[in-house]
């Protein structure tokens, strides 16, 4: 029998297709990732206030290029000022009461205050932070989130208009696409809206009795077109023909993909956990590591001790002061176990030694001696848990092994660890000067001990804290070599704690090899402020 013909809809041709949705689901992939990006941007940085941290807006560009002008710096309460070290803040400006800054702490100051400075400030800011200007410790850092605040600070409306057309849009783009199968049918009314047709009650039957129903279709017409009916019947009725878009599990990947991109990046918390600096141009400001920082300060002597292999520990001061691994005295590596893990997370390599705390020491190469600076800083990164003590960076004649004093032995301007784990910065003018640290180091970790010497008087930190000051202002006057591992002690028993004191008496030498790991040793012929020293414990 044949099939009645169907009249088009009002409207619309009679041999028109369906439209396709490929178009449309990309379109709204699209928007959907973008309004996700500005939810997630709004979401994270309102929702931390429900636990007390405050969102604050950056307008300069003093901390680039990690953290950029329209950022948004989320800071938690924060309890100690040395929880503060080394990581960003958010404060009252102390130069311009009634605005706030976001600026790394570098420095804790004697008196409790703050020393602050911008990564890409080539020095510190002049005026002390109190700590209760504090306002929080940044946290978290929302990427660009603040942009519109910005360009409507700055009326750039060309900018806010654009970035709301973009909403706009997206919102459009969203409400258009139908996330759902399109069938070869409009919809599932069919295209004629749910109107009445004659069906056939079978195929080869010879009754003619009609059935009224709605769409779906008579699977023997199709938009007023024959269609082949799939062989595949159930009680007369034949299976509809369905027309379906192109795959989608390659797009709803893709949307999974920008969308938890989009909300992953707002979270970064990077920004704080490096500094950089930039002497000129912003846009070209390079990563201020450990290394970078310490040569830039022109060391006199820079031992990283990162070799792997050998007997030379190189200088990367570029003076070609280079160093020797030895074992009573003679080049050798018995004693000193080279490429373990060092004590900076920020440096590519990041190695150093450790040596016996019998034989080993580190003496300098040349058989040169040189007259001792007046003016100088050390530094000496350590690990260990001896309760021996040991020198860990000195001034000595001999160049190697040690001798009488008086009998062609000295030994001046030495970082030291007693017995206790204290750790000592020690000179000889006419008497015994040293100042030493209240608490204890030989836990196992990574330490950083600096101290300087000056018209100023002596200094003594410990990881980026002063722990001490002296007002002797000069060492003894004496030619010599410097070392690190090992030297003399004998004498400074009198501010000893602990097991192995080397006695108050200069005779016989006392040999105080250290046994623990030994990393970035540097001298410089200069003092360096303070702000320098916490700089450098920052940056490790």
């Amino acid at each position: 029998m044949s099939s009645p013909a169907i009249a088009p809809v009002p409207g619309q041709a009679a041999d028109s297709t369906p439209r396709s949705g490929l178009p449309l689901l990309v379109a709204g992939t699209l928007g959907r990732a973008w309004l996700w990006f500005v939810a997630g941007c709004l979401l994270i940085t309102l929702v931390p206030i429900l636990f007390g941290w405050r969102p604050y807006l950056v307008l300069s560009g003093s901390m680039e290029p990690r953290i950029h002008v329209g950022d948004v710096v989320l800071a938690a309460p924060v309890s100690s000022a040395a929880d503060l070290l080394g990581r960003v803040a958010v404060f009252v400006d102390p130069a311009k009461q009634g605005t706030t800054k976001t600026h790394r702490v570098i420095a804790i100051n004697a008196n409790g205050t703050l020393t602050t400075k911008g990564d890409a400030n080539p020095t510190a800011d002049s005026t002390p932070v109190p700590f209760t200007d504090v306002r929080g410790l940044g946290r978290l850092l929302v990427s660009f989130a603040g942009l519109p605040l910005i360009w409507a600070r700055k009326g750039q409306w060309l900018f806010v208009l654009l970035f709301l057309a973009s909403l706009v849009l997206a919102a459009l783009a969203v409400s258009r696409d139908r996330d759902d199968d399109v069938e070869g049918h409009a919809d599932d009314d069919g295209p004629h809206g749910g109107q009445l047709l004659t069906l056939p009650t079978g195929v080869g039957g010879a009754g003619s009795s009609t059935i009224a129903a709605t769409t779906p279709l008579d699977p023997g017409v199709h938009m007023g077109r024959p269609v082949r009916p799939d062989p595949k019947r159930v009680r007369g009725f034949a299976a509809l023909p369905v027309r379906r878009i192109p795959s989608r599990p390659a797009l709803r990947a893709l949307y999974i993909g920008v969308l938890a991109a989009a909300v992953a990046v707002p979270t970064t918390s990077a920004a704080f956990a490096a500094t950089t600096k930039n002497t000129a141009d912003s846009w070209a400001a390079g990563s201020w590591t450990y290394t970078s920082t310490v040569t830039g300060l022109s060391p006199w002597l820079y031992w990283k001790l990162d070799e792997t292999t050998g007997t030379v520990a190189a200088d990367s001061s570029g003076n070609s002061r280079t160093g020797t691994y030895t074992v009573n005295g003679a080049a050798s590596t018995a004693g000193v176990t080279q490429g373990v893990v060092g004590g900076l997370a920020n440096n590519t390599p990041n190695l150093g030694v450790t040596l016996n705390g019998t034989t080993a020491c580190i003496n300098t190469a040349s058989t040169t001696a040189t007259a001792a600076p007046v003016a100088l800083t050390e530094i000496v990164w350590f690990k260990t848990t001896t309760t021996n003590g040991g020198k860990l960076l000195g001034f000595e004649t001999p160049r190697t092994g040690v001798a009488v004093a008086g009998s062609g032995g000295t030994y001046d301007r030495m970082i030291y660890l007693d017995g206790a784990g204290k750790v000592s910065f020690a000179v000889y003018n006419a008497g015994y000067f040293t100042i030493s640290s209240s608490s204890t180091y030989n836990d196992g970790k990574w330490h950083m001990a600096a101290a300087s010497m000056g018209s100023g008087g002596m200094s003594l930190w410990v990881d980026g804290v002063l722990v001490g000051t002296n007002a002797n202002t000069a060492g003894e006057a004496t030619t010599g070599w410097f070392r690190a591992g090992c030297g003399n002690l004998a004498g400074w028993g009198g501010s000893w704690t602990g097991p192995n004191n080397p006695t108050t008496t200069t005779n016989p030498a006392q040999n105080r090899p250290f046994a623990g790991s030994l990393d970035e040793v540097t001298v410089w012929a200069s003092v360096l402020t303070s702000a320098q020293i916490t700089a450098l414990w920052a940056a490790h």
